[in-house]
């Protein structure tokens, strides 16, 4: 039987439970330096009483969050836009880095930080 601390058991769950198929809308995704599971958790709550928006991936040993619009029609700036307004109240600016990513590119960059 495969042995994994509870910990990233959690984390895979959480990942898995939000990384549904986004391909049929648009999604954005931040890098963010330092995230932890108290601002992943934080924003999710948030994001359940919005409709705009969905956090659709998110690792936090990796620091990224994807999000996607729940409006069809939503352009990549717009919601960029609404995400950033999102994270705003939690997580600082100064932590988001400046480079968009997709979902391959996440769901890559927490493969990697879970291998190292």
């Amino acid at each position: 039987m495969l042995h994994m601390p509870k910990s990233l058991l959690l984390l895979s769950c959480f990942a898995c439970l939000l990384g549904h198929s986004v391909s049929a809308q648009e999604a954005t995704g931040f890098r963010i330096n330092g995230l932890t599971s108290t601002e992943r958790d934080s924003l999710a709550q948030h994001l359940q009483v919005t409709t705009d928006l969905e956090l659709v991936y998110a690792c936090v040993p990796a620091g990224v969050l994807v999000f996607g619009a729940n409006t069809p029609g939503t352009s990549r700036a717009a919601l960029r836009s609404l995400a950033l307004g999102i994270m705003a109240p939690v997580i600082a600016a100064n932590r988001i880095g400046p480079v968009e990513l997709d979902l391959q590119a996440a769901e890559a960059a927490c493969e990697t930080a879970r291998g190292e």
